[in-house]
């Protein structure tokens, strides 16, 4: 069963309220780096449009030259459920014994316990699709639903997608990320690495850094773990116009901010147009966003137990590969493992 009781000390007062651990929420959403498209029952595709070759010699009656190339990436979200089964009277050994009904047959959860643990397990739930969305695999060999890689194994991420692309533009012989000088041989330096970047952008796709307004586009996304090597750059390897220690880091790069995103895995920089619009490069595709409700009710009419479930669809894919430059130590086998 899902409920394990592990409080049994049975005296005394017991307060009106629960202790839930720290748990990180949908960063890629909350912060505004990509687009959501809700509503897909099945399948969602965003349509894509060019043209070349748009000049010829002029000639008094000319023919056709240049081509429209037209083809369109689809969002087909996944299902994810949640769902455990557990007795209520479990709670007849806790301190909420009190709050159980009076009657065996009307026994539901005590109200505090209903909505902290409704309120935990949304918790527990978006961490692992937050998680997903950069580092989800649907060929890890964990089992699905085992702890792990087996909570990250319902639909592929952006990393897997991008490391597995040959039209992103990718650093070459990337390094785990430090805070002190590169070495050339096992550590990369912050800022070279996210010069990088910028040098891809700059000689495999100009026009994104030509726009006026590149600096609100073109964001740098990281893991909360590189932003504070980037801090620690700041604070202690500039030596005259580094951050004082007392002070928050600045979360811009040359200009460009620099996005901790709770999924992402470490030594890993995505530099691209991330944005909360349809001109982001990245999108997030789904069923709906009123799916985060949880169904609580008693199993059968002749059972004493419960269940909580959870349905959900999810899954990304980005615009143009070629407008995305990557960083990262991932490889393909990272996510078969």
């Amino acid at each position: 069963m899902g409920l394990v009781i592990n409080d049994t000390a049975y005296a005394g007062t017991f307060a009106s309220y629960f202790w839930l651990p720290a748990t990180f929420e949908m960063d890629t959403v909350q912060k505004g780096i990509v687009f959501v498209q809700d509503g897909i029952k099945k399948k969602h595709t965003i349509g894509r449009v060019d043209f070349n070759r748009p000049f010829q010699p002029r000639r008094a009656t000319p023919t056709s030259n240049g081509n429209f190339t037209v083809d369109g990436r689809s969002l087909t979200p996944l299902d994810l459920m949640l769902y455990t089964e557990f007795d209520p009277r479990d709670y007849e050994q806790h301190w909420l014994a009190e709050q159980l009904s009076p009657t065996l047959l009307a026994r539901e959860l005590p109200k505090t316990a209903e909505n902290y643990m409704m309120q935990i397990a949304i918790n527990r739930a978006f961490e692992q699709v937050e998680t997903m969305l950069w580092m989800g695999s649907t060929t890890y060999t964990a089992t699905p639903g085992s702890d792990g890689n087996g909570q990250l194994v319902f639909f592929d991420g952006f990393i897997k997608k991008m490391v597995n692309d040959a039209a992103v533009n990718k650093v070459s012989s990337p390094l785990p990320l430090t805070a002190a000088a590169s070495d050339g041989s096992t550590v990369r330096n912050i800022a070279d690495a996210f010069n990088d970047c910028l040098s891809l952008a700059a000689t495999q796709k100009k026009a994104l850094l030509s726009k006026s307004s590149r600096y609100k586009r073109m964001k740098f996304l990281v893991s909360v773990a590189t932003e504070q090597i980037y801090h620690t750059f700041l604070t202690t390897s500039l030596t005259f116009k580094g951050v004082n220690t007392t002070e928050a880091g600045i979360n811009r790069f040359k200009g460009y901010e620099v996005v901790p995103v709770a999924g992402m895995p470490d030594n890993t920089i995505v530099f691209c147009e991330a944005l909360p619009d349809t001109t982001s490069n990245l999108y997030v595709g789904m069923n709906s966003t009123e799916d985060n409700n949880l169904q609580l009710q008693r199993l059968q009419a002749n059972s004493e137990t419960y269940f909580l479930k959870g349905l959900m669809k999810f899954d990304v894919q980005y615009g143009f590969s070629e407008q995305i430059f990557l960083y990262t130590t991932k490889v393909t086998g990272d996510f078969n493992a």
